[in-house]
């Protein structure tokens, strides 16, 4: 059995927030839970792990890249068995004289593969030879259901094979990545989302060298602090209370006062802010009750005072309103030849703490590097494809009719992108696409897609209408081609 990638990360954050290990029952017929259930009540890990962010967060990237690796053979093994599950789909349909035709050559393939797992040849030669009972379906049913039974033990013991000639080295490589992390962190006093920018594109293998060039690119963001205000203006995240938003309204207004206690009539619930109980005020003077408060006011619950007169209005209210929804973010990076040098350094540096924030909320991005070609990066899911890109060299020309395409294609048609946050990060000395690029530019704004953009350099932007906001860096060194 082999589970999601979900099942395994949802594990290991579970272990690492509060030291829960899997019951034995959860890993019983999974190798490779099995495996993490090991490494989890291993004392030093242990006492590593739950006592020590870095150590946590380096754990679950170290064994996430094990999960990964397994994953992917499993992954390659089932393919490779994709023809034989076709035979055995295709033998379900034979007639009955097929199988008295064909049935000891069937009966021999299965024993010269599964022999060693205890597929009984003998019983199947004396019920189809001896007794004629090909035609028998029951039996023959029995036949097929022996013959996936074995296929699917056979891709078992590959994953416990395939694990098990790993585990000694990924044992040290785990024990090597926390102590020397560790260790690293405390007596260079590293910065603890620094050191997650660069530390997450390094495959989870500590190597010194490689993270202190990293560095050398998450410093940009010191130099250009405008790096962290597009990360902080990306990382929206949608309202608490879920689809609607508390708004405020002041004023000044004639209001008509109660005549006496005796208009009080019972008491009752609802959202009338001129005439909350004792309770609800205090909650509503209370900073630390405010979630509380609004969460009463969103669904109705507060609890008033009823009166025979009602028309009694608050000078302040509040009103609800729809929230904008949290799509994913659409980064659109370009790598062409125009950007060598310095801007792709510091469009790399915003990328790694977008990554970083994307990890942290778990929000969805995906990320579009573009030149002549343009191919969307699932950041959160494709790791290998994410690597790549951050060590790619910029060069090419310039198409961005392509990254406009890969942008429409995720954006179009997909309820779950709706109020997606798109950024350019480019020099903008890109040639302007055909008007029909604009027009669907513009009806995503006007659907809740907002656009930003980051220009490097100081090229006259033509693209300006066309998003929302545009930040620009404009000391900076551009190479000359």
């Amino acid at each position: 059995m082999t589970n999601e990638p979900a099942f395994y990360m949802k594990m290991l954050h579970a272990y690492v927030s509060s030291g829960e290990e899997p019951d034995a029952l959860t890993c019983e017929c999974d190798v490779l839970a099995q495996y993490l259930r090991t490494a989890m009540h291993d004392v030093q890990v242990k006492a590593l792990v739950l006592n020590d962010e870095v150590a946590a967060r380096v754990f679950v990237d170290t064994m996430a890249q094990f999960v990964s690796l397994n994953l992917q053979k499993a992954a390659y093994q089932m393919q490779r068995c994709s023809y034989e599950r076709k035979q055995i789909a295709e033998a379900a349909e034979w007639s009955h004289i097929k199988r008295r035709d064909n049935w000891q050559a069937l009966v021999q393939m299965m024993d010269d593969k599964y022999a060693a797992q205890g597929f009984d040849k003998g019983f199947y030669n004396r019920e189809f030879g001896e007794k004629g009972q090909s035609d028998d379906d029951a039996l023959w049913q029995t036949l097929l259901n022996d013959w996936q039974n074995n296929l699917d033990l056979r891709l078992v013991l590959h994953k416990r094979e395939f694990l098990e000639s790993r585990r000694e080295l990924q044992n040290r490589l785990l024990h090597n990545n926390l102590k020397a992390v560790t260790q690293y962190v405390q007596q260079h006093g590293v910065n603890q989302e620094r050191f997650y920018q660069s530390w997450a594109l390094m495959g989870g293998r500590w190597n010194v060298v490689e993270y202190e060039r990293l560095q050398q690119v998450v410093d940009f963001q010191r130099r250009y602090p405008v790096l962290q205000t597009i990360t902080d203006r990306m990382g929206r995240v949608a309202d608490a209370l879920g689809h609607k938003r508390i708004g405020y309204s002041q004023g000044n207004e004639e209001q008509m006062q109660h005549a006496s206690q005796s208009d009080i009539t019972g008491i009752s619930v609802g959202r009338d802010l001129g005439a909350l109980l004792p309770t609800e005020l205090a909650q509503y003077a209370d900073a630390d009750m405010e979630d509380v408060f609004l969460q009463k006011y969103v669904t109705g619950r507060l609890q008033t005072f009823d009166y025979q007169s009602r028309t009694l209005n608050a000078a302040r209210g509040l009103h609800t309103k729809p929230a904008r929804p949290c799509g994913p973010m659409v980064v659109c990076v370009d790598m062409s030849g125009s950007m060598m040098g310095e801007p792709s350094k510091v469009a790399l540096s915003l990328m790694m703490s977008l990554c970083e924030m994307c990890t942290s909320k778990r929000r969805n991005c995906y990320l579009i590097a573009f030149s002549v070609q343009a191919q969307p990066i699932d950041v959160l899911n494709d790791r290998t494809q994410l690597l790549q890109f951050f060590n790619r060299r910029a060069a090419g020309d310039t198409d961005a009719r392509r990254a406009l395409d890969a942008m429409f294609a995720l954006l179009n048609g997909n309820s779950r992108y709706a109020g997606a946050d798109v950024l350019w990060v480019t020099d903008f000395r890109i040639p302007l696409p055909p008007p029909s690029y604009f027009q669907q530019i513009e009806r995503l704004r006007h659907e809740g897609t907002r656009f930003y953009g980051l220009q490097l350099g100081i090229a006259e932007n033509h693209w300006l209408p066309y998003f929302d906001e545009m930040f620009k860096i404009e000391d900076i060194k551009m190479e000359v081609r």
